[in-house]
């Protein structure tokens, strides 16, 4: 089994204070066609599920069977309902574009379901444990090609240590749309880490 050390310890920062829209209602955006919403994901342990046909969270008991929900997320990972996380025929395909409305049309194959890795949350001390996510999509230590990459370094340096990679991915929905999505910011008003907003635009046909 892939090891994968992410770590989980985020201590509270105090930086310069910034004026952000910390609303999780869906709003559109009229220069896209996209619609936004951000979640508060700040919990470790607790996965926030979110349907994109609903365009809100939704509460869900019983993830690996239950289809109402397409996304889903805890602090810098993210699961799709495939895989071992769900019977939906999510997955995530990664572009190589930071651009959402440059996308026009999804590609129909080459899509990663989740599946299960050992991680190590850094703590005290730290803890094995065994968690059911997308990669392609996660963040993580230093991440490149997830949506967010956290790096204590810039912490030491009065800095956010938390970088939005800002990625345009393509996912499938549990009933097999598809979304493009961009995760455009991670922190709330008080610059806490774990509230991703991210824009996204639905299509049953794959056109954008």
């Amino acid at each position: 089994m892939k090891k994968v050390f992410l770590s989980l310890v985020f201590g509270a920062l105090t930086l310069a204070s910034c004026s952000r829209d910390d609303n999780n209602e869906v709003t559109p955006n009229v220069t896209d066609n996209s619609k936004e919403a951000t979640v508060d994901a700040s919990a470790s342990g607790t996965w926030k599920y979110f349907s994109f046909e609903k365009g809100t969270e939704v509460t869900v008991t019983d993830p690996k069977n239950d289809l109402t929900w397409d996304i889903a997320f805890q602090r810098y990972y993210i699961k799709t309902n495939s895989g071992v996380s769900g019977n939906g025929n999510g997955g995530v395909f990664k572009t190589d574009s930071k651009e959402l409305s440059a996308l026009k049309q999804a590609p129909t194959t080459g899509y990663t379901a989740d599946d299960k890795k050992e991680t190590v949350q850094l703590g005290y001390p730290p803890v094995d444990t065994e968690l059911s996510y997308n990669s392609i999509i996660s963040g993580g230590m230093k991440s490149v090609n997830g949506y967010v990459a956290y790096d204590p370094a810039l912490a030491a340096q009065g800095k956010s240590p938390y970088t939005v990679n800002k990625w345009v991915y393509v996912v499938k929905t549990a009933k097999g749309e598809y979304v493009k999505l961009q995760v455009v910011d991670y922190l709330d008003a008080k610059n806490k880490g774990g509230h991703p907003k991210f824009k996204y635009v639905l299509s049953s046909d794959g056109k954008f």
